[in-house]
């Protein structure tokens, strides 16, 4: 059974009091909850997810034409699933995106929350804060 990861952007203009004066409690195409929703399935058997705030995280990559990178990202929370063949997926956002998530390990389930603010999505399930994208992994800006 694949773990299932649902991450949300908070629309931080949602109004539960106009829900409930003209919808009935319920959020409308004016009123969303969220501005949307990544569903993710992580494939093979996961034996353990670690949770770390405030931690490092490291992207890499080819900028093309066999010019790699690796890049460190301070200030992320990073969830680290661990597979059966102790290789590692991993689902991270910046701290300042983070609003609160929730783990159901017998259910194969992480729900993430994520604060309505700019940011970059460079890879699926990397969440990183606009203001804090690493600068020399932005395209030059010409005049």
């Amino acid at each position: 059974m694949a773990f299932l990861v649902n991450v949300f952007m908070i629309n931080e203009l949602y109004s539960q009091e106009f829900a409930d004066t003209h919808q009935k409690g319920e959020e409308s195409e004016d009123n969303k909850l969220f501005e949307w929703e990544d569903e993710m399935s992580l494939k093979g058997e996961i034996m353990e997810v670690d949770v770390e705030r405030d931690a490092e995280y490291i992207i890499c990559g080819d900028k093309g034409e066999g010019n790699p990178f690796e890049v460190s990202i301070p200030k992320m929370c990073i969830f680290n699933f661990i597979k059966e063949d102790n290789s590692l997926i991993q689902i991270a956002c910046s701290e300042s995106l983070y609003e609160e998530h929730e783990l159901i390990i017998n259910d194969k389930i992480l729900t993430l929350f994520l604060k309505g603010e700019p940011y970059a999505n460079p890879i699926p399930g990397i969440y990183i804060a606009s203001r804090e994208f690493p600068k020399e992994l932005m395209p030059s800006v010409r005049d």
